[in-house]
């Protein structure tokens, strides 16, 4: 007779193993999707600093950098690197299986760093990315959830813990960014 312990891992092992039998996870489509996203952040990123770069006062250059994620494995991507005088700072993405978030990259300069984060667009701050529901089966109610394959992606700067909140990445809040991270 299994004691209630053992009924207990039993359990969580039949879960997880009804997560593996589950509809399988094409993590070549989500690397190269993951890729997408972190390409159009660097165009966003062009289109933001245009004007300055167009009167060479900034120069943008890459460098390939390799990832290596426990599902994904080993992957290049490419780092954003901005010149502004003696200030360098670089967008070194950091990668795709982040916890509450489909990627992560970090802006990095000469006094700090700051993350951004590819989240729900809706997502307003790590809170709001965790959900808690506790189902009493004596009154059942329905639950909704938000599939993911309806989320709008987006790239948002998260502030600094312990109170995280997702800002809307435009031209004046990265401008912002690149100026806390240089000490300017």
């Amino acid at each position: 007779m299994a004691t209630l312990k053992n009924k207990d891992f039993d359990e969580f092992v039949k879960r997880q193993q009804a997560l593996l039998e589950a509809e399988p996870v094409d993590w070549d489509k989500e690397r190269e999707e993951w890729l997408g996203h972190l390409n159009a952040l660097y165009e966003s990123v062009k289109v933001f600093l245009k004007e300055y770069v167009g009167k060479g006062s900034i120069k943008l250059d890459f460098e390939e950098v390799q990832l290596n994620e426990r599902s994904i494995g080993i992957y290049n991507a490419r780092k954003m690197i901005i010149h502004i005088g003696r200030q360098e700072i670089g967008l070194t993405p950091i990668g795709r299986s982040i916890i509450g978030a489909k990627g992560r990259v970090d802006i990095e300069g000469s006094a700090g760093k700051a993350r951004l984060l590819l989240v729900d667009k809706d997502a307003t701050s790590a809170t709001s990315l965790v959900k808690v529901t506790i189902i009493d089966p004596k009154r059942p109610s329905k639950v909704e959830e938000k599939a993911l394959k309806h989320i709008e992606w987006t790239w948002k700067i998260a502030t600094s813990p312990p109170a995280v909140a997702f800002l809307e990445l435009n031209e004046d809040s990265f401008l912002e960014v690149l100026m806390k991270v240089s000490n300017a």
